[in-house]
């Protein structure tokens, strides 16, 4: 079905440290942090339509290098048995990617990447990489993809995840993808992302690509666990995070959209919406979002969200509490794959609940 976003005037409060962008290989030594605050927008546009204003940023320059984040452990790899001997049980051999074994590539604490991708990922494309200070080639590690939000590049929306932000049982690889500027009709130019087939004016593949084979990049240079890929994202990049738990969900095992906006993505204009694969999810979205005008209740479009997901996954029963986050959030019986709901609190907005970081580390952790 058709969707358009009104282009609207708003006014957001950031406190960012960005490192400037450069090619293949240049550093990023800026530690940043960042605040959100949208403003409200005139919501005078017909009521059969949904806002979502897009943010605007101002940025800062933090001094702090993330050279001094504390090093990572290095936990030693499980080594597998020979498989005619029967001790399989005693040392399973951990999943690979073609990367295990090699020096790594780049220095840690976060460098600025452009890479040439195929025509159809959108050509010379740029993501901020992060890998742990004593990394081990020999270690399959999950990896994270962190998606920005509107008008934002990866090392924005980095420190907002804070996704490496707190210490970790063993080493993680993070990276934060750079979305494009687009003509989008009805909303202008903007930074986003293409979201799929149905999502008019936001539809395409290029993004979706782009994502796909930068996980692949990633598996070629480094010991990325195919099993243990996960992404999230904040308001567009929330929409981003959904789009590729279903039409890559046999590249990513779990997926936690925050503040993204109604399903539009999954609403087929003919025929099925067609996921791929499987993918557990956890949707976070805010009681009070004023970001999004055009709710008929507080929480609407996080209820339709989760509606999607517990379809998908099959889901049949009453929802349980997870009282460790407030009692905002709930997890569903009988789910194919695991799927969650967080409604929370209204003095939130739009940003992300303080728990949100350690809940979804935790989360990712235990698969």
């Amino acid at each position: 079905m058709s969707y358009l976003r009104p282009l609207l005037p708003c006014l957001v409060a950031l406190l960012i440290g960005c490192s400037s962008q450069s090619g293949s290989g240049s550093t990023s030594d800026a530690h940043e942090d960042a605040e959100f605050a949208d403003g409200v927008a005139d919501s005078s546009s017909s009521p059969t339509l949904m806002d979502a204003t897009p943010e605007t940023a101002e940025r800062l320059t933090d001094t702090t290098t993330l050279s001094d984040a504390p090093t990572l452990p290095t936990v030693p790899d499980a080594t597998a048995a020979d498989a005619d001997s029967g001790a399989l049980e005693d040392a399973p051999m951990l999943p690979a990617s073609p990367g295990c074994g090699l020096a790594a590539e780049h220095p840690p604490g976060g460098v600025q990447i452009t890479h040439t991708f195929t025509p159809a990922a959108g050509g010379e494309r740029s993501f901020l990489l992060s890998i742990p200070a004593d990394y081990d080639p020999a270690l399959p590690t999950r990896l994270f993809v962190g998606f920005s939000g509107t008008n934002w590049q990866g090392s924005q929306i980095r420190p907002y995840l804070g996704l490496e932000s707190q210490p970790v049982p063993e080493q993680e690889i993070a990276v934060y993808p750079d979305l494009q500027w687009h003509q989008f009709a009805g909303w202008g130019e903007l930074g986003g992302w293409l979201l799929g087939p149905h999502a008019t004016p936001a539809d395409g593949w290029e993004d979706i690509e782009f994502t796909r084979e930068l996980v692949a990049h990633l598996r070629d240079r480094y010991c990325i666990d195919p099993e243990r890929v996960f992404a999230t994202g904040h308001s567009w990049g929330g929409d981003m995070a959904a789009v590729v738990g279903c039409f890559l969900g046999d590249v990513f095992r779990a997926v936690a959209p925050a503040a993204a906006n109604r399903p539009y993505w999954f609403e087929p204009q003919s025929g099925e919406v067609g996921c791929v694969g499987q993918s557990a999810a956890w949707t976070f979205f805010g009681q009070a979002d004023e970001h999004f005008h055009m709710q008929a209740y507080p929480g609407e479009f996080g209820d339709q969200q989760v509606a999607f997901w517990r379809e998908k996954n099959g889901c049949d029963g009453d929802a349980t509490t997870l009282p460790e986050y407030n009692g905002e959030c709930v997890t569903y019986p009988n789910c194919s794959e695991e799927t969650r709901y967080c409604l929370y609190a209204p003095d939130t907005g739009h940003q992300i609940p303080a728990y949100f970081t350690g809940a979804v580390l935790s989360w990712f952790r235990g698969f």
